[in-house]
């Protein structure tokens, strides 16, 4: 009986159809912040906020008004949604071949070739490191795509010759 072993060069060999393999280059938790924590968050907050408008006051046995849980939930509750908008909503996921970028919002997924790619920005935000695709011109998403990188995404793109800029700090 023969002992099969994985051989990882032949995981990354040309597949038969000629095109070269796809590599995510976003983090696999980018799913878990681009949709899970939005709508998680903003369910959990707003039957918060809910629960407080529909109790009575007078069973809430409060030193002060019930106005000021209500105005304080509120104003979570908007800070929570700029926070989803501004923060989390515009991170996508990447992945590349090659030849091209595809960048999904987990419903519509679009092509780009290499070629339409200005630079590549490494920030911090929020204490994540977030990685900025910058575009030629204005695509589907935008000029400035936002994603968290995989481990592996900085190696993968200095093999093949593209500089990532990083701030300064």
């Amino acid at each position: 009986m023969e002992e099969s072993r994985f051989d990882p060069s032949a995981s990354t060999a040309t597949p038969e159809n000629g095109r070269s393999p796809m590599v995510l280059l976003s983090s696999s938790w980018t799913l878990f912040w681009r949709v899970f924590m939005p709508v998680f968050g903003t369910v959990f907050l707003s039957g918060f906020w809910l629960l407080l408008w529909a109790t009575p006051a007078d069973e809430l046995y409060l030193p002060y008004s019930i106005w000021w849980p209500r105005a304080l939930c509120f104003m979570l509750w908007l800070l929570w949604l700029g926070y989803v908008k501004w923060s989390l909503w515009p991170l996508k996921r990447i992945d590349a071949d090659d030849s091209y970028v595809y960048v999904t919002n987990y419903w519509t997924t679009v092509r780009y070739p290499w070629t339409d790619i200005e630079r590549l920005e490494k920030r911090r935000l929020g204490g994540r490191k977030v990685m900025v695709l910058h575009l030629k011109g204005s695509g589907r998403f935008g000029q400035q795509i936002r994603f968290l990188p995989a481990s592996h995404c900085l190696e993968w793109l200095q093999r093949r010759g593209m500089k990532v800029e990083e701030p300064a700090s």
